[in-house]
């Protein structure tokens, strides 16, 4: 009787000592990071990737710091190969990236059914200095019907400073000048044609409430200043056409939870951005414009996976024409071009199902379906308040290409019952 007593009273203590986090001879001992190693940097920097692992030398290493930091690090863009190796009897962590080429020279051609056109060239450098900072110049001539002439021609300017002295704030600037051809549209048919003399300048700053800048939680807080005129060269004046200074705050919110393997994506991501521009603020117009977008990339098979998004936007206040939501285009509902789906407020929700050709493949096969609500279809093509896209398309990722993903979509507008294709880079959403 004694024995069986002693031996329920051992199994208990057992059971305690495990229950209780209490060391046991067979548990790995605490392993402490003592360095760490990258291998495979050119251009970007070592503090790049220090900032953004969840580790530190010094850390007692945990058993999900490998894919936590692969997954991080993948989400810059900027390497198209990441693994990091657990610490070795000495307490080194190695990792090895593989970056990829961050510069891009891209010429831009539009061509519209009425024979509308226009030329430009963009540059883009990711990796500006090493650090992440992202470069954008861009150049556009309108070349009125068919490339045939010079209408028009602007400038534009962009600069990211991501992560300022290694913190969880950023910096965004943009801004611009020049001369573009307008086109006013009512109820989706062009009336008249403007020469828009803009001249814009926006600052905006992110803070990361998670552990690194695109990880949870996240805010933003800026200022936009647009000036407007205008120029009639065709069709009657238009009363909603007038030139205006607006000034404005920019505040948003915002969440990522994202894994970006370059040729397909999993996770989900919300924004809500806020525009207020206020005569208080030195605007000759009052316009309260908010935007909301929420993204699923749900895998189904493999490496493919089935995208829902849900977007939703309203202007309220002084909304002239230039101050309208234009949602024919090739991120919005496709199927349809700028001036055909024109409102104030609207609802837009897609399905898309982005296929690999097979597993190790950088080629998607992509079919989607837009649809899109606008609660007053006045200003939009036959005055509907629904509109339907549905098509297909092709996605080609270069993986050695920081956002080297080159697209082709076809698709059809029930509204208006034509195809309408597209040639772009980048995903819809």
């Amino acid at each position: 009787m004694r024995g069986w007593r002693e031996t329920i009273i051992g199994a208990w203590l057992l059971l305690a000592a495990m229950g209780a986090g209490m060391p046991m001879g067979s548990c790995a001992e605490e392993v402490i990071i003592q360095s760490i190693r990258i291998i495979g940097l050119e251009r970007t920097r070592e503090r790049v990737v220090l900032r953004q692992l969840p580790f530190a030398e010094g850390d007692v290493w945990q058993e999900d710091f490998s894919e936590t930091g692969e997954r991080w690090l993948r989400n810059l863009g900027l390497f198209s190969e990441v693994h990091i190796t657990p610490p070795d009897a000495a307490g080194v962590v190695v990792i090895h990236v593989h970056e990829r080429w961050s510069l891009w020279i891209l010429p831009q051609l539009s061509r519209r059914d009425n024979g509308a056109s226009s030329a430009g060239v963009a540059l883009d450098e990711y990796n500006l200095w090493g650090l992440n900072h992202h470069l954008r110049l861009a150049y556009k001539k309108d070349t009125g019907k068919n490339f045939s002439s010079i209408n028009g021609t602007s400038y534009e300017a962009g600069y990211d400073w991501r992560r300022i002295l290694d913190s969880k704030l950023s910096l965004h600037l943009s801004g611009g000048r020049g001369k573009s051809i307008f086109d006013s549209y009512s109820a989706g048919l062009l009336v008249a044609e403007y020469l828009q003399h803009s001249n814009h300048l926006a600052v905006r700053f992110d803070y990361a409430l998670g552990p690194v800048p695109g990880e949870g939680w996240g805010i933003s807080l800026g200022y936009a200043l647009n000036h407007l005129r205008y120029q009639l060269l065709n069709g009657p004046p238009q009363p909603d056409v007038l030139p205006s200074r607006r000034h404005g705050i920019l505040a948003g919110i915002h969440y990522r939870q994202i894994d970006d393997q370059i040729t397909w994506i999993s996770g989900t991501a919300f924004d809500y951005e806020l525009s207020i521009t206020h005569s208080a603020l030195g605007s000759t117009l009052n316009v309260y414009r908010h935007t909301g977008s929420l993204r699923a990339y749900l895998p189904i098979a493999g490496h493919n996976t089935l995208n829902l998004r849900l977007n939703a936007g309203a202007a309220t206040g002084d909304v002239l024409r230039d101050g309208l939501f234009d949602l024919g285009n090739r991120n919005g509902i496709r199927g349809y071009f700028p001036g055909e789906v024109q409102t104030k407020s609207y609802a837009l929700g897609t399905v898309e199902g982005r296929l690999l050709l097979h597993p190790d493949s950088n080629v998607q096969w992509v079919a989607f379906s837009d649809v899109g609500y606008l609660p007053n279809g006045r200003l939009a093509v036959k005055q509907r308040r629904w509109f339907i896209g549905a098509g297909t398309g092709l996605r080609w990722t270069l993986r050695w290409l920081v956002r080297g993903t080159l697209r082709a979509d076809a698709a059809y507008g029930l509204v208006t019952r034509r195809w309408r294709f597209y040639l772009g880079t980048g995903q819809a959403f």
